[in-house]
């Protein structure tokens, strides 16, 4: 099977993991060993491997939830920029407490407080957390959504290696 039928599969499982994975509370489910990934990846491969005339072997299941993963990246970044928009700018929130709260303890270097305060004070801040956090993302998402893919195919690929294709389905036009 060429990699062009990977992509209908790999995007379905990436749309889905990209937007479960932006949802504010649902997202959250995500710590549990990146479930939205791993669910995007099986996906993938159980489309896949339906669609397949030919034997998936899990090399192309990791393949694909590596694909998977990188759509679902994209997607959540599509998703979160008008969800935090939304839901108001709480990061910054989050930091002036923390900075509050550190610049009340004794024990606190003076030099962590500057660091904190430089961080905070630029304008780039948001943009240099989400960009970070897109880069982990993309990381975990791949390696997950490949984990994802290869269990999917191992689970939904019935077919022995050496068992001939099976014949093309028939055109509409014929």
């Amino acid at each position: 099977m060429n990699d062009e039928t990977m992509w209908k599969p790999a995007l379905a499982g990436g749309v889905l993991l990209g937007v479960l994975s932006a949802l504010p509370i649902v997202g959250a489910l995500n710590c549990f060993c990146c479930a939205w990934a791993v669910l995007g990846g099986g996906l993938a491969a159980h489309l896949y491997v339906k669609a397949s005339p030919a034997v998936v072997t899990l090399g192309r299941g990791a393949a694909l939830g590596a694909l998977t993963g990188a759509i679902g990246t994209a997607v959540y970044a599509l998703f979160s920029i008008p969800l935090h928009f939304l839901t108001g700018d709480t990061t910054a929130r989050v930091i002036e407490e923390m900075r509050a709260k550190l610049a009340g303890m004794s024990d606190v270097p003076p030099e962590t407080l500057k660091m904190l305060e430089a961080l905070t004070s630029s304008g780039n801040f948001p943009v240099l957390l989400f960009v970070s956090s897109l880069v982990v993302s993309l990381i975990l998402y791949c390696l997950f959504a490949m984990l994802g893919g290869a269990v999917g195919v191992a689970l939904m690929e019935k077919r022995e290696v050496g068992a001939p294709p099976l014949p093309p389905p028939p055109s509409d036009g014929e």
